[in-house]
Order: structure tokens, then sequence, then C-alpha cells
């Protein structure tokens, strides 16, 4: 008697991979079809990749409508200036999925590290994130942004017990189940967004699980403000914490 042997493969109905992107002009074309050609070889599920623009103002917002009515598979959305969370969350009101990943643009993160990223909430986790500080990571970075990191990482435990160790790391997937529990309670829509969804998923009760990554510190002009960064950060932990 012959015994059938049936391999069964989960397949998710969508994986929408969100790049917020604010006057990426000189770096959006490249590594969106760099995200495009790697998912098309290593991701079997349905997927699609949202560029949400961040109320760009140089030629960002032309070349990501050229990728979108090129490719089937990349979708473009336009939003205000209101911050790298409201991008993301923009997107996610938009383009209703089973997992949500949203990562920098630049591509800091090696996209090595996708498909396991997406595997873990396929296979259960609510939140999975890459970590800089996990075992095995491979991480080129300068002094000033591990100074912060480590602070930052001290401050989240003593306060609210966070468990993981990487909370700012620009590379996160979450499911749908966050989305809807999470999304309503977030305030901020700047850089302190996916730590605020940290905060809030570990007190709701969802797992979370830490990735290791490889990340390479993209060395370009900042459009940023690191001490409006870090202010912004001190602020919404204080107000998290008086809430508590």
């Amino acid at each position: 008697m012959r015994i059938r042997m049936v391999l069964y493969i989960t397949l998710i109905n969508m994986i929408s991979i969100i790049l917020p992107a604010y006057n990426e002009e000189a770096i959006l074309k490249e590594n969106t079809l760099k995200v495009f050609d790697f998912c098309k070889e290593n991701i079997k599920d349905n997927w699609s990749i949202v560029i949400s623009d961040n109320g760009s103002t140089d030629d960002t917002p032309n070349i990501a409508r050229q990728l979108a009515g090129g490719f089937q598979q990349i979708k473009y959305l336009r939003t205000q200036n209101q911050g790298k969370g409201y991008a993301v969350i923009e997107a996610w009101q938009n383009y209703p999925s089973d997992i949500y990943v949203f990562m920098d643009a630049d591509l800091s993160t090696n996209l090595k590290s996708l498909p396991e990223l997406i595997e873990r909430v396929k296979n259960g986790c609510d939140v999975a994130l890459g970590s800089r500080f996990a075992h095995n990571s491979q991480v080129s970075r300068s002094l000033k942004r591990k100074i912060f990191s480590l602070g930052l990482r001290v401050i989240l435990k003593i306060l609210f017990k966070l468990k993981v160790k990487d909370a700012p790391c620009g590379f996160k997937a979450v499911n749908q189940a966050v989305v809807d529990s999470i999304l309503p309670r977030i305030q901020n829509k700047t850089w302190f967004f996916d730590t605020e969804m940290l905060i809030l998923s570990q007190r709701a009760g969802f797992k979370i699980n830490e990735i290791p990554v490889i990340w390479q510190e993209m060395y370009r002009p900042s459009r940023i403000n690191s001490f409006d960064v870090i202010k912004d950060y001190l602020k919404n932990i204080y107000r998290l914490y008086a809430a508590k």
C-alpha cells in the first residue's frame, strides 16, 4: 500500500511592505526595485510594496508614481508631511493586509532578514522586529547612535519593563490584530511612533519577538535635528509613563 504524503503550505492573503519616504529622490527607485526583486525571489505569499510619501517636496512623488504605474505590486500613497509614523499609519489604513512590514527607505537593514521577520508573524508572533543588539547581528553604525540606542534601551526597561532590546530599529512587522487594537491608541505620529506601538503592544499582552539583523548605517546628509528627536522621545516617554 502506498502512502501519499501531502505537504500543506499556508499562504497569507496579503503582506504589505511599507516604505515611508520623505525627499528620497536619490535612492527611491533603486531601493524600491531592490525590495521588489528580493520579494519576487524569496517571498512566496501574496505581497505588495507601498511607498508612503510623507509630503515630499523633491521628485519623490513622480518617481513613486512611475514605479506604481510600471509594477502591479507597487503602490503609491501621498500623505501630509506629519512624520514617519503618520506615513506608516496612513498606509495601514489604506491597504488592509494580514501582515504589515515597514522598513526605512534607505534599506539600512539587509533584506536577508525579511523572510524570517515575516515567518515570525506567520507562526504566531504578533510583532516582530529587527534588533541590532541580538546575538548574531552584524552592525556598523556611529558611536553617537549607539549611545542613543543604549540609553533609550535602559530608560524603556526601567520605566516600562520593555523586554525588547532595540525599540527604535526601523525594521518591523505586525499582524492585523495589533493594527486593530493598538492603532487607535497611538498618539505619536513621528519618530517615537513605533516605540509607542511596542510599549502599548506589550501592555496589551501581544507576543513580541526580535530577530538578528545585518545593519549598515547609511552615511548621508541628515535632514533630522538630533536634539529634536531626543526631545520628542523624552516628551513621549514621560507622557506614556504618566499614563500608566
